[in-house]
């Protein structure tokens, strides 16, 4: 083995610590986001009770919360996806078939009509 080719795969130790470096990493993201989601919660939870007493003739107030809340919903639902979670849950549902069943519908009728109307053709000539 020359020297070269030891330089270019990494040792065992060091794969491990280089995972270990990004569980580590990925744990830190996790952490952060939780805390995100645990304040946006008790936020929601506090206007929500906020939003209890509020006479109706204070719609202007009323409003006000129910914008709040809807920004703190989004800024929830946003949190708990990742944009990998979210690829990895489009692709498997093209692979269930939520999109396939809708290519399929394409093609049979797509072809269907492509047939007709080279039949129409052919026939009026």
């Amino acid at each position: 083995m020359s020297p070269m080719e030891s330089n270019q795969s990494p040792t065992p130790n060091e794969e491990f610590e280089t995972a270990l470096m990004e569980v580590e990493r990925s744990l830190l993201k996790l952490q952060g986001r939780y805390k995100e989601v645990q304040q946006a919660q008790k936020q929601k939870r506090d206007l929500e009770e906020r939003l209890n007493p509020v006479s109706s003739e204070d719609s202007l107030e009323v409003q006000k919360i129910n914008e709040e809340l809807q920004q703190l919903r989004i800024t929830l639902e946003s949190n708990l996806l990742t944009d990998e979670d979210i690829k990895t849950l489009f692709w498997e549902g093209v692979r269930q078939g939520l999109l396939g069943e809708f290519f399929w519908q394409i093609i049979r009728f797509g072809g269907l009509g492509v047939l007709l109307g080279w039949l129409l053709k052919t026939w009026a000539g």
